[in-house]
């Protein structure tokens, strides 16, 4: 038996899971072997102890592959990985917020001169001038509660859309709120149908530089086979979610300097994940400590959960969450956080209305500044990052 334990396959890696130069990230990968014998990593031999084994491997690419192989007395073994290599990372943020319809209908509605006149866009506007946040507003086509839908909407204002694109931005959601988790079927015809309207009418009024990929569907539940059309379309490359599991225990085991995987042993890890597309529990748990994996077989990056929903946590609860996060970076080497929230607690006409919802949003975004992360398009270069674009 030959196993690399670390790093995983589909892992997103930086600077601080190695050593970094301008022509590579050189990292310490570990494995176990049970056959005698040498271990050749990439062609390189790596060094034993017993089971264990080491062996120095320098990423060159976005993409790489690692080959750990033996050929020994009892036969040939090797494991094959890729990982990414998340070249000249930074820290930095992505703002989206669901589930768009309101604000839309208000301006269908009234028609005022200017876009930043409606009291919503204009408080994203604010926060953008003081902290510089992109924000990624994912939209339904229809208002289930208002009786609108996206073709009403004028084309009066593309100017103005065009002219803040920069930092304000509009995506695909779902058609509209109901039914909950409208996308489970194995065939996408509706997915991409739905996707392809709201993208037509978005770039209609709003022009074709303010539509912006998006990074998480309607309930972040979505079928393996919507995932991969989505993907294999070119219309999304990375999902976020919520991939709902015990995080209360895990995080326990964790404090303890224990791994959940190891350590929790009647855990069934091959349970589905929620709120988490197609994924179990065991990927869930992965994305709980290191934020980001590759699937591979679908081509999507997955982003995993947020310690900050801003309509759903108190200012309170966003300062004691987001110092969570920004301590869960220190062992495990992310630089990439995810702020999130919902258009309706915004509004005074809706039932579940949070006063203080631009408030918090403003709260969350500058707390990331202060722990200076940047402002970023998680769906532009490798989550906002566009070192290997240059």
């Amino acid at each position: 038996m030959l196993r690399i334990e670390c790093p995983r396959h589909g892992a997103l890696l930086n600077h601080n899971h190695g050593v970094e130069t301008a022509d590579g990230l050189t990292i310490t990968l570990r494995g176990k072997c049970t056959q005698p014998g040498e271990v050749l990593v990439n062609g390189i031999a790596a060094k034993r102890q017993g089971e264990d084994f080491t062996c120095e491997v320098t990423l060159t690419e976005k993409v790489n592959v690692i080959r750990a192989e033996i050929d020994g007395k009892y036969g040939e073994s090797c494991q094959q990985i890729k990982v990414l290599w998340d070249k000249a990372s930074f820290k930095r943020y992505n703002f989206f917020i669901d589930d768009h319809s309101f604000f839309l209908t208000d301006i269908a509605k009234d028609r005022p001169s200017s876009l930043f006149d409606h009291f919503y866009l204009k408080g994203l506007q604010d926060i953008n001038r003081r902290y510089g946040t992109k924000f990624t507003l994912n939209c339904f086509y229809r208002n289930d509660h208002h009786g609108f839908e996206m073709k009403d909407f004028p084309d009066s204002y593309k100017g103005e859309w065009i002219d803040n694109s920069d930092w304000l931005r509009l995506s695909f959601h779902a058609y509209s709120e109901f039914p909950d988790r409208p996308y489970t079927s194995s065939d996408p015809t509706k997915l991409l149908s739905d996707y392809d309207l709201l993208k037509s009418e978005i770039t209609r009024f709003a022009g074709a530089e303010t539509f912006i990929e998006p990074v998480v569907v309607h309930w972040a539940v979505t079928s393996r086979e919507g995932v991969k059309a989505l993907v294999d379309k070119g219309y999304a490359s990375v999902f976020t979610g919520g991939f709902r599991g015990d995080f209360a225990l895990w995080q326990a085991e964790i404090d303890a300097g224990r791994d959940p995987l190891m350590s929790l042993k009647d855990y069934d890890w091959t349970a589905p994940t929620d709120i988490g597309y197609y994924l179990t529990l065991e990927e869930a748990l992965y994305l709980y400590t290191r934020k980001v994996w590759m699937d591979f077989s679908t081509g999507a990056l997955f982003y995993g959960t947020s310690r900050c929903l801003c309509n759903a946590n108190t200012q309170e609860q966003i300062r004691v969450n987001l110092a969570k996060t920004f301590a869960l970076a220190e062992p495990f080497g992310f630089e990439t956080y995810k702020l999130a929230s919902h258009e309706q607690y915004s509004f005074k006409y809706y039932k579940n209305y949070v006063p203080d919802h631009l408030e918090r949003m403003d709260l969350a975004c500058r707390i990331c500044t202060e722990n200076g992360a940047k402002p970023v398009f998680f769906a532009e270069g490798l989550l906002g990052n566009k070192a290997w674009d240059m």
